[in-house]
């Protein structure tokens, strides 16, 4: 991809990241279910993957889901230490990151998410490409 390419993978990256945030912020607004956790889990995988293409955007779409799924789980692996909940006792808004409990369903979630994060990513590589193009015309 050319220089422009990633520039502007760069820039719908971090938009897309923005949406991510905000609709999970929105999420914590409601009361929580089954689909309300999932769509969570999805947004934060999808979040951690787009801040990752915005700040590496040479990484295929295959690797930025990869590292965000693993980034993911580890989170929730950690979960079954005391680590997040000392963290959360000192900063509450660290919730948001370290999440409350362990819970073996939100790595199902995560893989979701990755699957949905490699098909978002491949389409803003797609249209990134696209507008570079266009504008070099």
């Amino acid at each position: 991809m050319s220089i422009a390419g990633r520039r502007r993978l760069r820039v719908l990256s971090l938009l897309a990241a923005s949406g991510c945030l905000v609709f999970g912020v929105l999420l914590q607004l409601l009361d929580r279910s089954p689909v309300v956790d999932v769509a969570g889990s999805m947004l934060y995988v999808g979040f951690a993957g787009m801040l990752l293409a915005a700040l590496r955007p040479a990484l295929s779409s295959a690797a930025i889901a990869a590292v965000a799924f693993a980034f993911a789980a580890a989170v929730e692996l950690l979960q079954l230490t005391g680590v997040p909940q000392a963290i959360v006792a000192a900063f509450p808004p660290a919730r948001l990151l370290f999440g409350s409990s362990f819970d073996p369903f939100d790595l199902l979630a995560y893989a979701g998410g990755a699957v949905l994060l490699y098909v978002a990513h491949l389409g803003l590589v797609r249209l990134a490409a696209r507008q570079a193009a266009t504008s070099a015309r």
